[in-house]
């Protein structure tokens, strides 16, 4: 990977397509490339977890093969990383890992107090990453 990586959330929800969209836009400017990362906070509540498992590993596989398919039709390199953790922690793991640019991810409407109280993914980025992240709006968002 190279300093033109951009690393991208993508979990399919119209904030992380904008994200994508907007990511696609800057690799192409700077031809660079795009790692995007659909991170899975396994919950451990004792049971039958597996079938829940399942599920989220096929959405995850699925909506990386979407961004896939986008990237492919906009002429950009896209690898796809599904993997299990903290949204925010394993977007700066990837970032680091490949020597990212930056971090893109899509806003989700949250107003400032409730980031703050819940914490959202943009947020805690803010305070974990050493490198620019850049959240998008969601087109027509208020």
């Amino acid at each position: 990977m190279s300093a033109n990586t951009i690393v991208v959330g993508y979990d399919g929800t119209s904030g992380a397509k904008a994200a994508l969209d907007e990511a696609l836009a800057m690799a192409r400017d700077i031809g660079g490339s795009i790692v995007a990362v659909f991170a899975y906070d396994r919950v451990v509540i004792g049971g039958e977890n597996r079938d829940l498992d399942q599920v989220v590993s096929e959405r995850g596989h699925a909506m990386l093969e979407e961004a896939q398919d986008a990237a492919a039709a906009a002429g950009i390199t896209l690898t796809g990383r599904y993997l299990e953790g903290m949204a925010a922690q394993t977007l700066v793991d990837i970032a680091d890992e490949a020597d990212a640019r930056m971090i893109v991810v899509g806003s989700y409407g949250e107003r400032p107090l409730k980031s703050a109280l819940v914490g959202s993914t943009p947020h805690r980025l803010l305070y974990l990453s050493d490198r620019p992240v850049l959240v998008v709006r969601i087109p027509g968002e208020d």
